[in-house]
């Protein structure tokens, strides 16, 4: 994985912005013999998300999908599981005893994905010194390392 020829965006806000990215990262590729696209496969809900954000969440996704079929783009889907392990290792963590419920046990959740994402973050940075790393760019960092790898 070459550093300098990656470059990380935060994932737009709105659909229009989304497609006005893609458009211009296409026009940018127009003399690219090949284009190798990543992305992660959603679609379950994850436990301590909260609906709200899931569903944005999905929603983006969603976007992302539609415009790079309508741009003419295939892509490769990697499970969250399967990049995060090859990045970071296997996150163990001891099981939730059944008595804890509610708000302690989406404490617990929101605190383990918080570890993990500043993990992902970190090894992101330690792979790209030279681009500022950000919580809401690292995950793309370790999905493309781990397609990279794929392709080895």
């Amino acid at each position: 994985m070459l550093e300098s020829e990656i470059k990380v965006w935060d994932m737009p806000g709105t659909p229009q912005k989304i497609y006005n990215l893609l458009k211009m990262l296409t026009l940018q590729a127009e003399n690219i013999e090949y284009v190798k696209i990543y992305i992660e496969k959603t679609g379950t809900y994850v436990s301590g998300n909260s609906g709200t954000s899931a569903a944005k969440f999905a929603r983006h996704c969603g976007l992302l999908e539609g415009f790079l079929v309508s741009f003419g783009y295939r892509f490769i889907e990697v499970t969250p599981q399967a990049w995060q392990k090859f990045f970071i290792g296997k996150q163990v963590y001891p099981k939730i005893p059944k008595e804890i419920k509610g708000k302690e046990r989406k404490r617990i959740l929101a605190k383990r994905k918080t570890e993990r994402k500043n993990k992902i973050k970190v090894r992101s940075q330690e792979l790209c010194p030279n681009l500022k790393i950000t919580l809401k760019v690292s995950d793309a960092v370790g999905i493309l390392a781990y397609g990279e790898n794929l392709s080895r």
